[in-house]
């Protein structure tokens, strides 16, 4: 199977001008806007981009505090490797059901398994009736890629092949997770579950580049000036409820016998750089699957799809080769 991506669909050259007019554009053609019943009946909403061309179909999954906008450029991606692709909002994010809709800027749950139902259904409801025997592949980032690793452990006949970016096997945290669970644990009896963790400050409209989980200064900054117009996207902090689940993610991520059931092969990318998860949970949690291969990526942060281009087009090439290949 040929692969298409020889040079970057999107440089950081003129970044906001291709953009705008070409990729947004291009996108806007072909969208699907639309929201499905998520497991308890509430409305998620995704995006979907059918290709004619299609030899497979990609579902994304994105990470905390982000929404299926911000995979724009991944989504454009995809789409040149002649996939189509399927983009959830997990809820409490993007134009999703929140437990909290006065705070879009706090992301609230009630069981981190929520995310995996919601994304069966997307998967059942949506993505399958529209692909029919096409190959279904997964992409999923940080908090999506924890979301995946569960799902895949739940529901191991669903995908062909899956690509993690920096998955959340676990959370790095500021504080031991033990002396962070008894502190959500006790706002939580209080009723203060959906409220903002206080060391969370809400969504700054001054945050930096040099802040941020991204190498790309370009990619960063028209991102950025979406969330600054949209409410919807500038959710930035954790529920104490959400905190409390984030913790017992790690345990089920990294249990043998779950991990054992994964049966598609697992593409893991490890950026060298990540202040956000714990880099030796990935290894481990790759040592315990029948099927996985990770990649280091130096000189990357978190974000590797808002790296520098000569990261971007490493990790474009990769992810292709992967999903088309034998």
């Amino acid at each position: 199977m040929s692969l298409n991506i020889k040079s970057l669909p999107v440089s950081e050259n003129d970044y906001e001008n291709t953009m705008v007019n070409v990729v947004e554009p291009a996108l806007a053609a072909l969208r699907k806007d639309d929201y499905f019943d998520g497991f308890d009946g509430n409305k998620i909403h995704y995006e979907a981009y059918i290709n004619e061309k299609a030899v497979g179909a990609v579902v994304v999954v994105h990470g905390f505090t982000e929404s299926a906008e911000k995979f724009r450029e991944m989504s454009y991606n995809f789409l040149q490797m002649d996939f189509s692709v399927f983009v959830i909002d997990n809820r409490g994010h993007g134009k999703s059901f929140r437990y909290n809709p006065g705070d879009p800027q706090t992301v609230s749950i009630r069981k981190f398994e929520d995310y995996v139902e919601d994304l069966n259904c997307f998967v059942t409801k949506v993505v399958k009736p529209a692909i029919g025997d096409l190959p279904l592949y997964l992409y999923a980032h940080s908090m999506g890629g924890a979301i995946s690793v569960q799902y895949m452990q739940t529901y191991p006949d669903v995908f062909d092949k899956a690509v993690l970016s920096a998955p959340m096997i676990q959370a790095q945290m500021p504080i031991p997770p033990a002396v962070t669970k008894a502190m959500t644990r006790s706002f939580i009896l209080a009723g203060k579950q959906d409220k903002r963790v206080f060391v969370h400050k809400g969504f700054n409209p001054n945050y930096s580049y040099e802040e941020s989980h991204d190498t790309s200064k370009a990619r960063f900054d028209y991102y950025h000036k979406k969330r600054l117009a949209d409410k919807l996207l500038q959710t930035s902090s954790a529920s104490y409820r959400w905190v409390d689940e984030s913790i017992k993610v790690a345990k089920k991520n990294l249990d043998k016998a779950r991990c054992a059931k994964i049966k598609c092969p697992v593409l893991l990318f490890q950026p060298e750089e990540d202040r956000s998860v714990i880099s030796e949970k990935e290894n481990e949690f790759i040592s315990l699957i029948p099927n996985g291969r990770l990649v280091k990526l130096p000189d990357c942060r978190h974000e590797i799809y808002a790296s520098v281009d000569s990261t971007v087009l490493q990790y474009l090439q990769s992810i292709e080769s992967f999903l088309k290949g034998e």
